[in-house]
Formats: structure tokens, sequence, C-alpha cells
């Protein structure tokens, strides 16, 4: 029988990692692009414009407080948007391409689908599948493989405490990146792109912003070339022997 000891300990375990287990990177193996199978289809769950969100232990009176201290700030992202990586479409298109992939974009999203929970059937968890079940996209959608970019944050971050900003704000670029084989629903590709940063210079200088503008399209354009990155084709490592003429000459003592 377990102490008390051993249950609180248990119990304070789960309270402080939660219920539900974070997925793990999953890297694309370069077998993908051997597979006789070449539909890809796409989806893009990214916000037209970024927004301002609020980090912190704040209130509902702090947070009208905010919202009107910052109201400048979000009028100016309004003026913003995200077709800079949009256009990522177009690239993978163009690199899928090359291997003799086709990509398919969708216009799918997950809040507007009744898809059934997915009952991962490896209890070890050495192979990962997607937590929904999208098999049926083979059928409705003609597609072998499912890639899908969501965005989990996309514009500017800023901490408080109250109504009392604890830091400068800084731009936050989140995706969530998923590469799915219809055929079994297994993660072929999983990633938690992150990218952000503080302005270069001053931040606060209204009404156009220019630091945080600049700031943001590179951070923006980073998250892009990593998701390009990481679904990029590598050319194997050359094992080509060493010459004659290679070989390290031995030391005569």
């Amino acid at each position: 029988m377990k102490s008390s000891l051993q249950v609180a300990f248990v119990s304070l375990l789960i309270l402080l990692t939660g219920c539900v287990s974070q997925q793990v990177p999953v890297p694309l193996e370069q077998s993908f692009y051997s597979s006789e199978k070449k539909a890809v289809g796409l989806v893009l769950e990214v916000p037209a414009v970024p927004s301002l969100s609020f980090e912190g232990n704040i209130g509902l009176l702090d947070y009208a407080i905010i919202s009107a201290a910052t109201a400048p700030i979000s009028k100016h992202l309004e003026t913003l948007d995200t077709k800079e990586f949009v256009a990522i479409s177009g690239d993978l298109s163009q690199s899928l391409a090359e291997e003799g992939f086709s990509l398919i974009q969708l216009d799918t999203l997950d809040k507007d689908l009744k898809l059934a929970k997915f009952k991962d059937p490896d209890t070890k968890d050495t192979v990962y599948f997607a937590r929904s079940d999208y098999r049926s996209f083979t059928e409705e959608h003609k597609v072998d493989y499912l890639l899908k970019l969501s965005a989990r944050r996309v514009g500017l971050a800023r901490p408080y405490y109250g109504f009392i900003p604890t830091d400068a704000p800084r731009v936050v670029f989140e995706i969530t990146g998923e590469m799915i084989d219809l055929s079994s629903n297994q993660l072929l590709w999983y990633s938690d792109v992150v990218q952000t940063a503080y302005a270069a210079g001053e931040w606060d200088e209204g009404p156009t912003y220019p630091g945080l503008t600049n700031t943001y399209y590179i951070v923006m354009n980073n998250a892009k070339q990593e998701i390009m990155t990481a679904l990029a084709k590598h050319e194997a490592e050359s094992n080509t022997p060493l010459s004659s003429e290679d070989t390290v000459p031995s030391v005569s003592e």
C-alpha cells in the first residue's frame, strides 16, 4: 500500500505536469522523399493580421486599463499582415515539386470539422500519431499526406503585473507544424516553431513603430525559414574513401 507521502508526491507531480503529455519533436525522415505516394495537402491556420497578447497576473480591471493604454500599438498591428508567411505555400510547392510531389492547399480548418480523437496504438511511444483522426482526408481531398501549419501566437507579447508592464513588448511567432501520413495517422514530422525577439533600438516610436515593425517581419521570416529547413531534402553525406594523396603522412621518429 502506498504511503501518504508517496500519494502526495504523485498528486503534486500530476498537478505540475498536467494530464496531457507534450508532443516531442519528430524530425522528418529522408525516406519520406522516396515514397511512391506523392500528394500533400496543406492546411495553413494563420491569422490575417498579428495581435497583441498580455502575459502575467492580470485582472479584468487591469485588462481594461492595459487595452486602453496599448490601443495605439494594437491599431498599428492592424496595418501589418502575415502574407509573407502565407507565401510559404508557394515555396513548399516548388521544393516538393522538385522531388515529384504535388502540393494541394486545403481550406479546411480543424475548428470547422468534427474530427474523432485518434487512439494511439503505440503505448511505448516509439512512434507518434496525430491526436485527431485525419485519415478520411485521403478520400475527401485525394491526398496522401497532410501538412498542417497552425499559429499559436503571431504578433507582440508583453508581460504585466496587474496593469504595470514589467518588460518591453517582444515580437513572437509561434507555429505548430505537423506532417501526417493519412494511411495510418502517424506523425512523420512535428515541431513547435518558436521565434521571438525584442525590437532593435527604441520600440515606442509611434505612430509607425519602425523598430517593432522591422523586427516583426524579421521574426516572421525566420519562422518561415525554420520550417522550410526542417522540411527540406538533405543530400546524403559523402562516404568516398580518401585517396592516397589525401592520406595523412606518417611521422618518422
